[in-house]
């Protein structure tokens, strides 16, 4: 056997010892857990190594398995949701229609067709001298139909 004077610190995994400021029964804070969730990839993990040792240590202090989750036992699972709180993502607020097409008028190609649609409708009435004038009409009409094309040929993408 070896020197036993300080087995304590041998036997908790690292900064498992203070756990009366946690809630309730459960090893583990609904703020320890909020702060765990905002961390991505290898930052978690090495949180979880440095606060509950490893996995198998905060899947214990939760008091869940780590391979089966929970057991589902109602009581259990109210005791957490009064602890915790609900599991539940609140959804995002949905854009409306216009937000959309303002966000789809931000297209670069998009952009670009407009601008040629409008130097087309500039050019429509753009008579150079010398050449037989048509009338405005059948001008407007050209004109009209090139929006048409280049509009549908936008609404396409």
């Amino acid at each position: 056997m070896g020197d036993m004077t300080n087995s304590a610190v041998d036997f908790y995994p690292k900064n498992q010892r203070g756990e009366s400021n946690h809630a309730g029964e459960f090893g583990c804070s609904l703020d320890e857990l909020r702060s765990l969730m905002e961390l991505r990839g290898s930052e978690a993990v090495q949180k979880i190594q440095d606060t509950y040792g490893d996995m198998n240590g905060f899947c214990r202090r939760l008091k869940t398995s780590p391979t089966e989750g929970l057991a589902g036992n109602p009581a259990d699972l109210e005791n957490r949701r009064l602890i915790f709180g609900r599991n539940f993502i609140p959804p995002k607020k949905p854009k409306t229609f216009l937000q959309l097409i303002w966000e789809a008028l931000q297209d670069v190609t998009l952009i670009i067709l407009e601008l040629a649609a409008i130097i087309s409708l500039g050019l429509s009435f753009y008579q150079p001298p010398g050449e037989r004038s048509e009338s405005l009409c059948d001008c407007v009409n050209r004109a009209k139909w090139d929006m048409v094309e280049i509009l549908y040929f936008k609404s396409l993408l």
